[in-house]
């Protein structure tokens, strides 16, 4: 086998990389998904973080309409602006019921000490 064969060889096996490992259809079919997923969670539990990351989720199908840097780092930005947001909202938010339990659980306590 000559060496130019195998560089021929080489070059025509090599497809150009991209961004995304799936293709666009597979990428709004699992972006559906999961936004459906954490919407349906957050109308059961209502936990802040859900709704922050199913916001979260589609905006990340802009990089799909454009190659430009500026949309590219922007998008990052506010990614990034929401995980923190949804990472400090699971810590410091709690569950309304759990919220009533602690005022009550406080009540008795208040109450207990007055007798």
């Amino acid at each position: 086998m000559n060496l130019t064969d195998l560089y021929i060889l080489a070059q025509s096996e090599v497809e150009k990389p991209t961004l995304f490992p799936f293709p666009f259809g597979l990428h709004i079919v699992f972006t559906i998904i999961g936004v459906v997923f954490l919407v349906y969670r957050f109308m059961k539990q209502r936990y802040p973080y859900q709704i922050i990351i199913a916001t979260a989720m589609p905006i990340l199908l802009l990089l799909w309409t454009s190659e430009s840097r500026t949309l590219f780092y922007g998008v990052g930005i506010v990614e990034l602006i929401l995980v923190l947001a949804a990472a400090a909202t699971s810590i410091f938010c709690k569950k309304p019921e759990d919220k009533q339990k602690e005022n009550t659980a406080e009540n008795n306590e208040n109450t207990e000490a007055k007798e």
